[in-house]
């Protein structure tokens, strides 16, 4: 083997080596800075400053109809909820907000209106837990016959309301403590 073909023989190991280095770095700002949480909400967006003019072209508005709708639809929940003049009125023991006890959230509050709020890592769920043992979309709390219900939405580790891991739709009174990997939620009042 000639010192040339030695050289190029070296130089390839350190390229795979070091490939090997940028990729165990890659995996570890992923799992260190996990899911891209999106603020959601009634506030609106910052404004942006208007990009300055090319000469000869300005920016075009969009048309008046278009002017106040969002870029992209919002995407239709798992279940259909009724809607305001059907869905019957809350019991008065029914719970009407979901508070984040334990977890990166703990004290967030989100308020139960008629819609279903789902839950999970997922930047697409009504509450999104950067929690290594919650699914993309894991559970949710659907509005049903006056009252509050819990669903596990096929996730890997389970829902727990209180001590007991829900098969089916479990009915939530306030006071009742969820657990979704290592966050703690509870229904209140």
């Amino acid at each position: 083997m000639g010192e040339l073909s030695v050289s190029l023989l070296r130089l390839g190991y350190l390229l795979v080596l070091w490939l090997f280095v940028l990729a165990a770095l890659v995996t570890l700002r992923r799992d260190i800075y996990g899911t891209t949480i999106t603020r959601r909400g009634s506030a609106p967006a910052p404004a942006l400053a208007p990009a300055p003019a090319k000469r000869g072209r300005g920016r075009i508005p969009p048309p008046p109809e278009l002017a106040g709708t969002p870029a992209f639809p919002p995407t239709p929940p798992l279940h259909s909820p009724p809607s305001p003049s059907e869905a019957p009125a809350p019991k008065p023991s029914a719970p009407t907000r979901l508070v984040v006890k334990t977890g990166p959230l703990r004290g967030t509050t989100l308020p139960l209106a008629r819609s279903p709020v789902v839950i999970g890592r997922s930047s697409t769920a009504n509450l999104v837990l950067d929690d290594d043992f919650a699914s993309g979309r894991h559970a949710q709390i659907v509005p049903r016959q006056g009252g509050w219900f819990l669903e596990d939405l096929g996730s890997t580790n389970g829902t727990f309301a209180g001590r007991e891991r829900i098969a089916g739709p479990k009915e939530l009174t306030a006071g009742q403590s969820i657990r979704i990997g290592n966050t703690t939620l509870e229904v209140s009042r």
